[in-house]
C-alpha cells in the first residue's frame, strides 16, 4: 500500500465503457504524472511522466491488467518515499 494513495481518473477524451479498446487512467504522485492505458484482452501499460515503466500482458481481462499494473506503479512510488 502506498503511503500517499494513488487515486486514478479516468481520462474522459478517451471512450469509456464496456466496448471501449483502450481505457486511459491518470494519477499524480510524489511530483509524478502517471498514466495507465489498458485494453480488455487483459494488457496494460504505465507511462510515468510520459515514459514507459512498466507493461503486463495476459491477463484474463482489462480489469485484471489494471489492478497487476496499478500495484506496480504503488510498489515504484513507495520506493520514492
Amino acid at each position: 500500500m502506498t503511503k500517499t494513495p494513488l487515486h486514478w481518473k479516468p481520462d474522459l477524451r478517451y471512450p469509456t465503457g464496456k466496448g471501449a479498446t483502450e481505457q486511459h487512467f491518470i494519477a499524480s504522485a510524489n511530483g509524478d504524472d502517471l498514466e495507465i492505458d489498458t485494453h480488455p484482452w487483459g494488457d496494460a501499460d504505465l507511462k510515468i511522466n510520459g515514459k514507459m515503466a512498466a507493461h503486463v500482458e495476459g491477463k484474463p481481462s482489462g480489469s485484471d491488467a489494471f489492478r497487476e499494473i496499478e500495484a506496480v506503479a504503488e510498489q515504484i512510488e513507495d520506493q520514492k518515499t
